[in-house]
């Protein structure tokens, strides 16, 4: 029977490990992630996680080789952290993912430039090769943590998965969340059996971790395969969001995007995790005053759903998008991302990007309106104002 709970959404992530029947996690605290290890401790005291093993690690470096090394001798593993833990993690990060071992890492947002939230620590790993996330609210975080594992553990992706939502904004505020049954979660998500292989598809490939030849074989081999394995991961997210549907009756679009109100809107504009709620929400109003403006959610930023955008790029005339962080010099990555994708397509609307909300700045319903506006006002003149556009 399904269970219903008002939990904040530290909370839901730690009882969505639970429902996965993790048996080891390590963490070092930090704010805002530090409750997720204490809800998991409370499952565990109560008996409701039997066989679990918390390692409460001097840091972060340690965490992540704790439970790198705990998925590949074969127990499913998860992780925590956040802002300036997730940075120290970095060295690991990249052999967790190079060794392609499938866990699941929670990245309770948190700036690089402030205790406060915007997308900088997870954007900041975004070259390792993992598969990233991003949630709206604390359901989105309970389903998509589940889902993490099945991506993750699919023979053909072999990855560990990093979920990323908003830290004080979703960590630390309740919300309603649907709780599935243990027995239908235990159904769908079998137990994770590690490949005979810790590394490649083939334990006879000649290639080493590091991408070193053993015996004749091609040295760019291993990014070869890590490459492969994370465009094969959209097709495994697409299949697992679907299967997820119709196990629960809750959907989120395609996996990779999540469309509202896209029929027969002019112009879409884009947003990613908490912050696209607030956007559908001035969406509603756009449309009340005839105003046909939709949203495009980014579910997944790694892999980028690019054939997705090609796709809408003939649509609609213009695309305003929308970052919670910017890599300097450079703009905003989701921004960077769509540009690229449409290059070589043949049609290519105007393309808008905004940059907003850093370091818990706080984006309003209001500032989403003037968004859309504006994007219909670039669509009109065929032309979009000088990069990065701030909000």
């Amino acid at each position: 029977m399904v269970d219903y709970e008002v939990m904040v959404g530290n909370k839901a992530c730690a009882v969505a490990c639970k429902l996965a029947r993790v048996k080891v996690a390590a963490a070092f605290p930090i704010t805002p992630q530090t409750s997720i290890t204490e809800y998991l401790s409370e499952l565990y005291a109560s008996g409701e996680m039997p066989g679990f093993e918390f390692v409460n690690a001097e840091g972060e470096l340690s965490a992540q080789i704790i439970v790198q090394a705990a998925a590949r001798v074969g127990a499913r593993s998860f992780t925590c952290t956040a802002g300036p833990g997730l940075q120290f993690m970095h060295h690991p990060m990249n052999d967790t993912a190079s060794g392609r071992t499938p866990l699941v890492m929670a990245v309770v947002h948190r700036g690089l430039k402030s205790m406060q939230p915007d997308h900088s620590d997870l954007m900041d790993q975004s070259w390792l090769g993992w598969v990233h996330l991003y949630v709206e609210n604390a359901q989105e975080i309970l389903d998509t943590t589940i889902m993490g594992y099945k991506i993750g553990e699919d023979a053909r992706v072999r990855l560990p998965v990093a979920v990323g939502y908003d830290g004080y904004v979703l960590s630390y505020t309740a919300e309603p969340v649907e709780i599935p049954p243990q027995d239908m979660i235990d159904n769908w998500l079998p137990p994770y059996k590690p490949p005979r292989s810790l590394f490649y598809d083939s334990p006879e490939a000649p290639i080493g971790r590091g991408g070193g030849d053993r015996g004749g074989g091609d040295p760019n081999m291993a990014w070869k395969i890590h490459h492969g394995a994370v465009e094969a991961a959209e097709s495994v997210i697409k299949e697992v969001t679907a299967d997820w549907a119709k196990l629960t009756g809750r959907s989120y679009g395609n996996g990779m995007i999540q469309e509202y109100k896209t029929e027969g809107a002019e112009v879409i504009l884009t947003a990613m995790g908490t912050v696209a709620g607030s956007a559908s929400a001035a969406v509603d109003k756009l449309w009340k005053d005839g105003k046909k403006v939709g949203l495009v959610k980014i579910r997944s930023f790694v892999p980028f759903p690019r054939k997705d955008f090609q796709e809408l790029a003939g649509k609609y005339s213009a695309i305003g998008v929308f970052d919670r962080s910017i890599q300097p010099g450079m703009g905003g990555p989701s921004y960077r991302e769509i540009k690229n994708s449409l290059f070589d397509t043949g049609s290519y609307p105007v393309v808008a990007g905004f940059v907003g909300g850093l370091s818990g700045k706080e984006v309003t319903v209001n500032d989403f309106v003037k968004l859309g506006e504006k994007t219909l006002e670039f669509a009109k003149a065929k032309k979009a104002d000088a990069h990065p556009i701030w909000v």
